[in-house]
């Protein structure tokens, strides 16, 4: 595991607990069952920052494998993740436990964190060197 992976992986982690908590300063704002709206958030945000942390493993294991083997290790990856995600919104559907529509935006800290991490790689590097 390089220095270059953990970075990666640790500022995408610092970039979805940040859009959670701008997104839970919202919830706050918009009436509602603010329990339930916050279990969702944090539901989705922790499955967000375990498919993450499972991606980069994933990676990391399928560059052993040759080009078949890889392609199938990933596929298989991906289908654990996806079930995962489907297995979660069913729990917290079926449950009641949280509000659904905060899960999914916690999820999608996932894909966010994905397309700002060049951005968010810079400013934290900034912050730090300014340390």
């Amino acid at each position: 595991m390089s220095k270059t992976d953990n970075t990666v992986l640790k500022d995408m982690i610092i970039t979805m607990l940040l859009y959670g908590i701008i997104v839970q300063i919202v919830c706050l704002i918009i009436p509602g069952d603010h329990l339930r709206m916050t279990a969702g958030l944090w539901i989705g945000v922790a499955a967000g920052v375990f498919m993450v942390i499972h991606m980069k493993n994933s990676l990391d294991e399928a560059v052993l494998y040759g080009e078949q083997e890889a392609q199938r290790y990933m596929q298989k990856s991906y289908a654990i993740r996806y079930l995962v995600v489907v297995v979660v919104f069913i729990a917290v559907s079926w449950l009641r436990i949280a509000n659904v529509l905060t899960l999914f935006a916690g999820i999608m800290s996932l894909k966010l964190a994905a397309y700002l991490q060049p951005i968010m790689h810079k400013l934290f590097a900034k912050f730090k060197k300014s340390k």
